[in-house]
This record gives structure tokens, sequence and C-alpha cells, in this order.
């Protein structure tokens, strides 16, 4: 039995030892992986609780990475949309010889106003004194019948104008062609697109330039109206059927460029070229629809500006209109060139024809303004004798 009991303790001794050892084996395969999970671990990462007081922890110098500098990429600046070029609506084709004090689209049966009594538009009272003249464009001799027959004006022409006057309505001259007054004003509106008429500059076949003449030089069977036109001297623009008088830089004109009529100063020769005709004046009192005496500070002395500013004497002035479809010759009395300005515009306006631009032409005893009426030709101002002009503007039918 003791034998026994020595037996048993001595394999439980040898297996405990065992044991022991499987255990301490254990137990250092568990402190070395704890031990290399501690190694793996970033220093710089380690929360600073867990750093032991006073030890000094050796961190990374940074290196220094060197950045490219930057492509500069340019940024696309979008271009400025052009501003729209505002086109004007075109004025409807009018019936000119349908208008009235009340608009146009009437029929000579529908009543309009009657005219007001003053003041009174200056017209002849009395058939108007021809002036003798030596020289009439293109050869017409003074005292041909043909040319006796229509500057001889009777009584019956004179009360046509009066009548014509103070009627309230156009007067038809010819088609695209008539005659109106407005609260005194004398106008003759034109139809620029009517294919039979033709504007032309006339100036004196004779002599130098400046060479004075008068109105009646410029009569022909075909002439519809007559107007004066440039300062004596001539010294404005001046074309006439491509021939050039003069060129004035500082100086406004009624010109012709590729068969559109416009009013402007012209300021150098290479714009001037290929102007076809060209009425020289000024200044400019209309521009962009409202009065603006002078915007372009046009070469004149500063009193003749002024005088032209503030006379009521007698002027002679062309105006076109924004679609450049019509030509308005206007002739007045007794009102400075801001009222007659303030009448175009308002005449136009009642007559749906928007009045851009306007010039001035010679006045006071300068001024003409003549109309074809049945077999005479008539001066609407009560001007005598006929004034001498430098040149004419002349509307005439346009030959076959």
């Amino acid at each position: 039995m003791k034998k026994v009991h020595l037996l048993i303790s001595a394999i439980l001794q040898r297996v405990v030892s065992k044991a022991g050892l499987a255990a301490v084996a254990i137990l250092a395969v568990l402190i070395l992986i704890l031990f290399g999970l501690a190694r793996g671990l970033p220093s710089e990462r380690l929360s600073p609780s867990l750093i032991p007081l006073g030890t000094a922890v050796a961190r990374a110098t940074p290196t220094a990475t060197q950045t490219s500098a930057p492509t500069h990429t340019p940024t696309a600046t979008p271009s400025p949309s052009p501003t729209p070029t505002l086109t004007p609506t075109p004025t409807p084709t009018l019936d000119l010889s349908s208008c009235t004090v009340l608009g146009c689209g009437y029929g000579p049966a529908d009543p309009v106003p009657t005219a007001a009594t003053g003041p009174r538009p200056y017209i002849p009272q009395t058939p108007p004194a021809r002036r003798d003249c030596q020289i009439c464009h293109g050869g017409e001799p003074v005292e041909s019948s043909q040319f006796l027959s229509l500057t001889d004006v009777d009584r019956a022409t004179t009360q046509q104008l009066r009548a014509a006057a103070w009627s309230q309505r156009a007067h038809p001259i010819a088609p695209g062609v008539v005659y109106f007054v407005y609260n005194s004003v004398h106008h003759v509106v034109v139809d620029l697109q009517e294919p039979g008429i033709v504007l032309q500059n006339i100036v004196p076949q004779r002599g130098e330039r400046g060479t004075l003449f008068t109105p009646s030089c410029c009569v022909a069977p075909d002439a519809l109206v007559i107007t004066d036109a440039d300062y004596h001297g001539l010294d404005g623009s001046n074309k006439a059927d491509g021939w050039e008088y003069f060129f004035h830089q500082g100086r406004a004109a009624l010109f012709v460029l590729d068969g559109r009529y416009d009013i402007g100063v012209i300021r150098t020769e290479e714009e001037y070229e290929p102007v076809t005709t060209s009425w020289g004046g000024g200044p400019i009192f209309i521009w962009d629809g409202a009065y603006n005496f002078n915007p372009f500070d046009e070469w004149f002395q500063p009193q003749v500006l002024e005088y032209y500013r503030t006379s009521q004497w007698a002027k002679m002035t062309a105006a076109v209109s924004e679609d450049r479809k019509y030509l308005v010759l206007s002739a007045s009395y007794g009102l400075t060139i801001a009222e007659h300005a303030e009448n175009i515009i308002e005449m136009g306006r009642l007559w749906g024809i928007v009045i851009d631009r306007a010039l001035r032409f010679d006045g006071a005893e300068s001024v003409y303004l003549g109309l074809r009426l049945g077999p005479h030709f008539v001066s609407v101002l009560d001007i005598t004798p006929e004034p001498k002009i430098v040149n004419c503007l002349v509307i005439r039918r346009r030959g076959d």
C-alpha cells in the first residue's frame, strides 16, 4: 500500500512540473506578443498621457517637400456682348396727300378744324416780283415764253396758294411731295422713296464759287419745289452730281451717301469722297429727335451763332426722319430756331414721322421756298423781290 502511494505522488509531481513548464511557456509567448504589438505603435501618435513624465520623445523632423509652382491657367474672360444697334422702326409708307392737321388717312370729304387766324404764315398778298437775272441754269433765255409762263405768277395762283396754306390739309404737288402749313410754318414733306422725283443741287454755271443768282435761275418745266441752301460764299460742303464745289470739315450738310439722305458734319476728305450730292449749311439744331443747337461746335463766329439761335427773322431748314424715308423742308417767320424746331417735331409726330436731325440753311432776306402750283411757280413767303442766293435745292420730276 505504501508503495502505491509513493508511485501516485511521483506521477502527480511529474505532471505538475510539466504543466508548470507549459504554463511558463504560454506566459512567455503572451509576453512576446504584447511586446511586439507595443513596438508596432508609431511614437508620434502616442497620446501624451501614455508617455511617462520626464521621457524625451524623439519626433521626426519633417522633410520639406518641394511644391511645384502652380501652372497659370488663364481665366477665360467673357467677351462683352456687343450692344445691339437699335434699328429704327420703319415709318409706314404714308399717303402724304391724306394727311391733315388731325393726322393722316383723311379723305377730301372728311372735316378738319378751321385754321387759326394768327399769326399769319407771311404768304404773299400780291404776285411776287421776279428779279432780273442774266444767268439762268441750262442756258434758258430769260425772256423765253416758257420761262415767263412759269415765273409770271397771276392773282389766281396767289389765291390758290392762300387756300392751300389755310386749308389745314396737305396740298399735293406731285406723287410723294406735299405742301402743308402747320401753325404758320410752311413745310414741304418729301417721300424719298418715291421713284418719280429727283433732288438736285444747282449752282451758277458761270463765275467763281459763291457767285450770286436768283431762284428763278433754277426754274424749269419739271421743277416742283425750290429752296435756297448754303450761305453767301458757298463755303459749306457742296457737291452737285458728284462734282465737288467745296468741302468744309467744320460745318454740317444735307448729303446723299449710297443713295441714303442724311445730315451731319463730315470731318474728312475720305468720308466726303463717296458722297454724291450735298448741300452745305448749318448749324445742326435737331439731333436724335430733340432740339439741340450746334451740338458739334460748328465753325461759325460766336456772334453769328447767337444771331441764328435768337433771331426771329425768316429761316429755311431741312430735316430727315429717323428711318431716312422722309425729308422735311421748312420755312418760317417770327419764330426762334427752338420754336421752329418744336413745330417740325410736333408736325412729324402728328403724321407718325419721327424727325431725327435738322440743319439750318441761309435765312433772313435770302430765304426762298417756291412751289409749282398749276402752270406757275410761286414763292410761299412775302419777300420781294427775289432773294440773291448761291445755290438751290431743287425737287423735280424724274425724266423718262
